[in-house]
């Protein structure tokens, strides 16, 4: 699990559109569904049902969903407060 697979699935989520989803992440769709499959094989849940109006979580990955949000949330904590000093320590 990587925090890009992270922030697919959170943006998915947020924009119940894989389409959305790879234009406001700025990948391809193809990129994307391929990132979220690998997750989804490397967890053994499913996360997201997919239909002809977009998509919709499932009861796991509603679970899956809330402990990655806070999951990511804590790396731009840390990434906001961290890269700053450190880009002072470099110059």
């Amino acid at each position: 699990m990587t925090l890009q697979q992270l922030l697919y699935v959170l943006t998915v989520s947020d924009e119940k559109s894989m389409n959305k989803a790879a234009e406001k992440l700025f990948v391809s769709q193809p990129t994307l569904t391929s990132a979220i499959q690998s997750l989804v094989k490397e967890l053994d849940i499913q996360i997201f049902n997919r239909t002809s109006h977009g998509v919709n979580v499932t009861q796991q990955g509603q679970e899956f969903l809330t402990y990655a949000r806070q999951l990511y949330q804590q790396y731009e904590l840390l990434k906001n407060r961290c890269l700053p000093r450190l880009k002072s320590w470099l110059v």
